[in-house]
């Protein structure tokens, strides 16, 4: 009788998977349950935010509603960007321990707002070198912390995995198995390989954009993918923080290298990929196309994130009407304002925005008659900078400076004068970059630019990027072995300006930064061109 037991139920169970279909029909929500959670993931979704440091509460509303959205979409894996949840560059609230047990209550939060779809992402968190002497307790405030202990600290960006009611603190590097499949994790742009072959490879990186990174991740990740033969998701933030603006740009690799969906550059977004569809021909974007809306999220995040309404800037430089073509972009024409010391000045009216002109005579008069000469134009200068900045500052607005790499590098320019205000959008970008700009820009903007021609001080410009950028010694661009085509009068000029400039960019506003990690400024650079 026991043997007819079994007998049929196996009978049972091979018509059960024979006729699933049917079946699924007639069995119990937990055997339902398991049977999806088993079938391979073919839908990820992807969420890229703007985060802002601290913010824990914006934040979580911002990766919930992207959750949501996916959800809706049949995601079945969702994958956030790094340091969606406490916000970008956060270094200067680490040091308190509420950070970190605010962080906690947020990552136990979200996970509570979890359905069905598990949720990568990655949270700054916060390491002593010496973890048993120096615990941080959970919700003290740590204003009054020893200097030597707080600079003991460092942070880092670690990968977890939230599931409905359920947080894991993943390792970096780490592989681990969910619904069957393996996903590899790393907050890194590093291009080592897992071991093993995954099913997934998980990026989270929370490095800035810079000039020709779109298309550097690009090969990197293609190459990544179709080297493991495995699909690759790679998932950036948004936004700007300390001068360094975030691209976006998050995509979705198939195992042979192709890409299956890239989300908008600089832009928040949230997407659902169908890894079983055939990959599409996907072109990045024109190089001046990215670095345009690189500027243009900077100064839109720069002026938000500090309180201001808009953007007012001195429409009487050269690089004055890229600038103002900028800031209308970013912000409309209504939140932007120029000020203008130039009679017959008709770049505010081409750009469409209010412009203030006020009369200077008896100021430069009393500035001529006060020092005479050459002189006077330096303090006419810094006194139409003070009325631009009061002008600003009464609209609520914040002044940016026109002002461009090799200018800020020579030294041309008065210190409180055309270097003064909050930001200077333009001060990473080279004349050759400007003038990439301002073609690109001038399809829009005909009346802006006119007829462009080549930009000047080519050699200069090198020099200056090899010396401030590259770190290279003035001695190696002077070795004719080398065959460099630099003279020598040339790269010791260009010298003694950087290392006679040095105090005057200590008082620069704040630089977007549009080049690699390793080519931005290290200040002090005198010490380095003494050679």
């Amino acid at each position: 009788m026991l043997t007819t037991c079994f007998l049929h139920v196996r009978i049972l169970r091979a018509i059960r998977f024979l006729y699933l279909p049917f079946a699924l029909k007639s069995c119990s929500i937990a055997e339902t349950h398991v049977y999806l959670m088993t079938k391979p993931i073919t839908k990820i979704g992807l969420i890229q935010t703007a985060p802002l440091p601290g913010d824990f509460s914006n934040n979580l509303r911002a990766i919930v509603q992207g959750y949501r959205d996916c959800l809706d979409h049949g995601a079945e894996v969702v994958v956030a960007s790094a340091a969606a949840l406490c916000g970008l560059e956060p270094q200067s609230l680490v040091n308190r321990r509420s950070f970190i047990s605010q962080a906690q209550q947020a990552l136990q939060t979200l996970a509570s707002e979890l359905s069905s779809a598990p949720l990568f992402l990655a949270a700054y968190t916060l390491t002593v070198s010496d973890d048993e002497l120096y615990v941080g307790i959970a919700g003290e405030d740590d204003e009054e912390e020893d200097p030597w202990m707080a600079n003991d600290r460092r942070i880092v960006l670690t990968p977890y995995l939230l599931e409905k009611d359920s947080i894991t603190e993943l390792s970096n590097g780490e592989t681990l198995e969910l619904q069957g499949m393996r996903f590899y994790i790393d907050t890194t742009d590093d291009e080592a390989l897992p071991d093993g072959t995954p099913d997934f490879i998980v990026r989270l990186p929370g490095t800035p954009w810079y000039g020709g990174s779109a298309r550097d991740e690009e090969e990197a990740r293609s190459w990544e993918a179709n080297m493991e033969g495995c699909h690759l998701i790679c998932c950036r933030p948004v936004g700007t923080a300390g001068g360094n603006i975030y691209g976006g740009g998050s995509a979705v690799y198939s195992a042979a290298g192709k890409t299956l969906q890239r989300l908008p550059f600089f832009e928040v977004a949230s997407k659902v990929v169908d890894i079983t569809r055939p990959a599409l021909a996907r072109h990045l974007p024109e190089e001046a196309g990215l670095m345009s809306l690189a500027l243009q999220r900077g100064i839109r995040d720069s002026v938000r994130n500090n309180g201001f309404t808009g953007a007012c800037l001195n429409l009487d430089h050269p690089h004055s009407a890229l600038l103002g073509a900028l800031c209308v972009e970013a912000l409309g024409t209504a939140n932007v304002s120029g000020v203008s010391f130039t009679p017959g000045n008709k770049l505010a009216e081409q750009l469409g925005i209010q412009v203030y002109t006020p009369d200077t005579t008896a100021l430069n008069q009393a500035a001529t008659a006060a020092l005479g000469g050459e002189e006077s134009r330096h303090l006419q200068e810094r006194l139409q900078t003070a009325l631009a900045l009061t002008h600003a500052e009464a609209r609520g607005m914040m002044l940016c400076s026109p002002l461009c790499r090799r200018e800020l590098m020579l030294g041309e320019f008065c210190t409180y004068g055309m270097s003064g205000g909050q930001l200077a959008p333009l001060g990473n970008l080279y004349d050759v970059d400007i003038f990439l700009l301002c073609e690109h820009l001038g399809e829009k903007y005909p009346q802006l630019f006119g007829s462009l021609t080549e930009p000047p001080h080519g050699v200069t410009n090198r020099i200056i990027h090899e010396l401030a950028d590259c770190n290279t010694a003035p001695s190696v661009l002077l070795n004719k072995e080398k065959n460099y085509l630099f003279k020598e009068n040339d790269v010791r000029l260009i010298q003694r300006k950087i290392l006679a400039s040095a105090l005057k960019r200590a008082q620069l506003p704040v630089i977007l930064h549009v080049d690699p990690k390793d080519e931005q400024l290290k200040f002090p650079i005198s010490h380095r061109l003494n050679d």
